[in-house]
Formats: structure tokens, sequence, C-alpha cells
């Protein structure tokens, strides 16, 4: 079995079967440039839709979306799927590299970049390290919000013992004690106990 780092990522052979069985969106003009990328996308094994101009609502079980970025992808912002928390990995197609159209790249949120016209020995090795550093992305995400819901928590208990403690005349520690039976009693934890109190202050003096 392969090793998995430290953050929990696919392994490369993980994420190759799952690129050569993602159903693939393309935003392009359907011109020679776009019937190129279709095939090559082919032949590593993808299934492609292709569309123009881009739609608000990407086809059923689009796995991955990869769109022109021009002058123009600035005023797509309002894209539901081209923000920087797009549930999908994005893959800008470029015809030109400088630093105000890569810059409009990391603004929206491409996980990837195509150089256009593409060329075969490029797009595998883009495809893979998007599909890595968009779940990368994400599990850092869901461990960020792992943290501020733990952090959140400890500040609940923290202020509710505050407020047991100066209601009750007790210690705080008394006061988490009595938290913690009332949540034992009534068989919730003692974040739900810690916030029910917080709120109920606000209440009272509201």
């Amino acid at each position: 079995m392969a090793n998995k780092g430290a953050t929990g990522s696919r392994s490369t052979l993980e994420l190759f079967r799952q690129l050569r069985q993602s159903r693939m969106t393309i935003f392009h003009p359907r011109d020679e440039k776009c019937s190129t990328l279709i095939q090559q996308l082919e032949r590593i094994g993808c299934q492609t839709v292709s569309l123009w101009p881009p739609t608000a609502e990407l086809p059923e079980k689009t796995d991955l979306v990869i769109f022109l970025l021009n002058a123009e992808a600035s005023n797509r912002k309002k894209l539901p799927w081209l923000m920087p928390d797009s549930p999908i990995p994005l893959i800008g197609m470029i015809e030109y590299e400088n630093p105000t159209i890569l810059d409009t790249a990391t603004t929206l949120g491409c996980h990837g970049i195509l150089v256009s016209p593409t060329q075969p020995h490029g797009i595998l090795s883009t495809l893979i390290m998007a599909i890595h550093h968009f779940h990368e992305v994400r599990t850092l995400q869901k461990r960020n919000q792992r943290l501020e819901q733990k952090l959140q928590a400890a500040n609940e208990i923290s202020a509710a013992q505050a407020i047991l403690a100066r209601a009750r005349g007790i210690s705080a520690i008394a006061a988490y004690k009595l938290m913690r039976e009332q949540a034992m009693l009534k068989r919730v934890t003692v974040e739900e106990i810690a916030r029910a109190i917080v709120h109920a202050e606000g209440t009272l003096f509201n």
C-alpha cells in the first residue's frame, strides 16, 4: 500500500485512477485548440463535455472544470463554481503568461494552469497536481473549521463558567462541574449547556 503524507493526501496512483474516471467540463470556444485538448484528455481516459459560453450550472456529475482564462474572466466572478472555495478543481487555460493573467488565476482560485495550445506531455502532470492541490486545500479548510469550532466552544464554556460562578458565588471549577453534571443529566454536551447559559444571560440583559 502506498504511504500517505501527514495530511492524509492521496497517492499519485489513486489520483491517476480518480482522473481516469473523472468527468470534465471544458468551457472554451469550439475551435482547433479545444478539439486538441479534448483529444488529449480522452487519450488519458477522461470523459469530457465542451460548452461555450460558460454556464452558471455545471453539467451533472462534473468532477473538474477547465475554462478559458482571458481578460474577460474577471467578469465571470459571479459564476457559482468560479470562486476560491469551489467545490471542484478548477484549471485555467491561458494563451499567454503575464502577471495580470496569473493574478486573475489566483484570485479566481485556480488549482492549475494549462497553456494553449496544449502539449500532450504537460496535461497529465497539470491534472494530477491540480487534483492534489484541491484535496490539500479542502483538507486544510476542514481542519481550520474544526479548530474554529473548538475555539468557539472553549470561549462559550469559559463565558458560561464566569456567569455561573458570579451568579452562584462559586469557583470556576465548581461552575464547570455543575455544567458537566447538567450535561450528563440531560444527555447533551457541555458545550450545549454552556451555549444555553450564555444565550440565557444575553436574552435576560437585552
